[in-house]
């Protein structure tokens, strides 16, 4: 359905859709580029209707035409123009991708959405979206509520009224102004599978969709759901060959390296031995490769038959190995955009000792998507409930020193620990993470209006304690001290609630700028939303605190200025801690970023992570055994992280 260009609603919605276009292509082609699927040469694959009972009747997909079932060549080049112009001529844009384990289905739909981003460029339509389902519950969520929810996480900006439109991403979505490619039907719990074929084929006729499995889970689910999507075609990817194999291990002198003759002559020599079926996949032959990259390693190894004496022999040994060798011998450049910060140097064994932590972590949770800000999971309850204490007690202590000016400092410091303590036993984590928007040009207005909008609340505040206080102080000191209690608690409560509400409404207005997501960018975010939040806090209560026991005997303009300097002593006092004082004082029970990073220190502490985790995974994903899914990692592939759960220990260097 096309954006309709005659209203201000529509207009916004159009350009909501043309920023996330150009988000999406700039996400994903970071991405490709990371994963390096352009270089040195792409591995060339093969597609073809699948022959396994899941598919519908070709008249309910094609109409009369009757499918042929022809492979099609398609060269992972990025242009993809083989699957994407079958994709464009199935009339119903439906279609289901399978592939064993490793075929590389993740590695075509990254290209895929990337392709019909390109197509999309010149001929316009829906936007492409990649988005992973391992989060996704059919039987409590409706996909379209699911895909908004998603979408508004990794690209927060759609969530600003004011910029696209009211309800702009429930729009994209249910108005067929995005394509949804959901990868990863197979790493959803197998019992709900069934529930999520459902699901896909009530998906409104005429709402294009992709969707990737593995080959085995989807004929399971298929035959457990005893039916299949009504209008989709399925195609499924073929094994790697053995000249491709050959051709994608021969680039950059390979074929050449003496190392490797013996290796290439035996696959020649023997096409189906188990050395040639487990480099038929994708993910084992571009791991060999890796792995065998150093001149001091001899990958003539894999023929030695009383270690590897079949194809999962094979198979285990090249996963066990990959993480140990990209850490050994491969040191990386800066990080684009940070030229100046230290490349940090980690050892494999280090590398595998927490990499292989993460993994049996999250082996043990629904979802494969490694989310910083539920790191907390990783903890036993009673340990989670003492973090919650302790988050409590740091922010109740930076607090107590906003009022101390006003009440003391042993009564504001004891009062801000012990109401700490009492909140922080019954503290729960946040499930997301806050969105911050610090940019004051062009918001001025927006700003007014929100500091307008908190006064009036202040107000309302102020006049609830001039009801609640008026009566008892008249009776208790006499009419003029009465009046000027009244005023100062109405005054502090009105300009502490006032500016406190406006800041903190500002600051989480969406941007108007879609931006790409990342694990550090949503952290980062978070760590400043916490330190405004608290900030704000503490110059409420020390507007409060000073203006109602500010020096008595000076009037009300001496109290205003003596809760101002309460306040802002105490919101000063919150940036230092933030700062200089290890950071994480300044966190709330309520923010991500606070329970993440005591979190951290704890398993850090025991050796568990390491004290950088951030960092570290950032360069796990630049050396390729991680792969970013918007603001989330997950391992390269679910077999790494199988692997790496059930290894106790790095396994030894290959042979040299």
């Amino acid at each position: 359905m096309p954006i309709a260009s005659g209203d201000g609603d529509g207009a916004r919605l159009r350009r909501g859709a043309e920023e996330l276009a150009h988000t999406m292509h700039r996400q994903w082609a970071t991405e490709a580029d990371t994963r390096m699927l352009h270089r040195p040469q792409p591995l060339h694959l093969r597609w073809s209707t699948t022959s396994r009972p899941v598919s519908a009747h070709p008249a309910a997909v094609l109409g009369e035409d009757v499918v042929g079932g022809r492979p099609s060549r398609l060269r992972l080049r990025g242009g993809v123009d083989e699957i994407v112009t079958a994709f464009n001529q199935l009339p119903k844009r439906r279609l289901v991708l399978l592939g064993d384990p490793g075929a590389g289905k993740t590695v075509l739909a990254i290209l895929l959405t990337l392709g019909l981003l390109e197509q999309r460029s010149a001929h316009g339509g829906p936007v492409p979206v990649l988005l992973s389902l391992s989060s996704w519950d059919p039987r409590d969520e409706h996909l379209d509520t699911w895909m908004v929810r998603r979408v508004v996480e990794d690209y927060p900006a759609l969530s600003n009224a004011e910029a696209f439109g009211p309800r702009a991403a429930h729009r994209l979505v249910t108005d067929s102004h995005i394509l949804p490619i959901l990868d990863g039907l197979d790493e959803m719990p197998a019992g709900l599978h069934p529930a999520a074929i459902d699901a896909l084929d009530r998906v409104p006729a005429g709402r294009p969709l992709i969707v990737t499995c593995r080959s085995a889970e989807y004929e399971a689910a298929v035959t457990s759901h005893g039916g299949v999507l009504a209008t989709a075609a399925v195609i499924e990817l073929e094994p790697v060959g053995v000249q491709e194999a050959i051709a994608f291990l021969s680039v950059g002198g390979v074929a050449d390296d003496a190392r490797w003759v013996p290796v290439l002559a035996y696959l020649r020599a023997h096409p189906t031995a188990p050395l040639a079926t487990a480099l038929s996949s994708p993910l084992m032959v571009a791991q060999a490769r890796a792995i065998y990259s150093d001149p001091a390693t001899d990958p003539a190894e894999l023929l030695t038959r009383e270690r590897f004496a079949g194809r999962a022999a094979i198979e285990d040994h090249l996963l066990n190995a990959f993480v140990p060798a990209v850490y050994r011998h491969r040191p990386l450049p800066p990080a684009t955009g940070r030229p100046h910060r230290r490349v940090p140097q980690y050892s494999p064994e280090l590398a595998h000792k927490w990499l292989a932590f993460i993994a049996r972590d999250h082996n043990s949770r629904p979802t494969r998507d490694l989310v910083w800000w539920q790191l907390h999971s990783a903890l036993a309850p009673g340990t989670r409930r003492v973090i919650g204490v302790l988050l409590e007690i740091l922010t109740g202590f930076v607090a107590g020193l906003g009022v101390a000016i006003g009440v003391g400092l042993e009564v504001g410091v004891v009062a801000g620990l012990a109401g700490g303590f009492s909140a922080g036993l019954v503290a729960v984590p946040p499930s997301h993470p806050g969105h911050v928007n610090l940019r004051i040009r062009g918001r001025s207005r927006l700003f007014g209006r929100k500091l307008l909008l908190g006064l009036a609340v202040g107000i309302t505040t102020g006049s609830g304690a001039l009801l609640t206080f008026g009566s008892a102080a008249w009776l208790g000191a006499g009419f003029p001290a009465s009046l000027e209690m009244v005023l100062k608690v109405g005054f502090g409560a009105g300009l502490g609630v006032g500016i406190g509400f406006g800041i903190m409404a500002w600051v989480n207005t969406p941007t108007d700028t879609i931006r790409s997501p990342s694990p550090g960018y949503a952290l980062r975010s978070d760590r400043v939303l916490s330190t405004f939040r608290i900030a704000v806090e503490t110059l409420g209560a020390g507007l409060v605190a000073g203006l109602v026991t500010g020096p008595p005997g000076f009037g009300l303009p001496v109290g205003l200025a003596w809760g101002i300097a309460a306040g802002l002593g105490g919101g000063f006092a919150v940036g230092l801690a933030g700062r200089f004082v290890g950071r994480f004082q300044t966190g709330l029970a309520a923010s991500a970023w606070g329970w993440f990073l005591l979190t951290r220190s704890w398993l850090a502490l025991r050796g568990r992570l390491p004290w950088r985790l951030m960092r570290f995974l950032d360069d796990a994903h630049r050396r390729g055994v991680l792969r970013q899914a918007g603001a989330t990692y997950q391992f390269r592939h679910a077999r790494l992280q199988d692997s790496l759960a059930a290894a106790s220990r790095p396994p030894a260097p290959p042979h040299q």
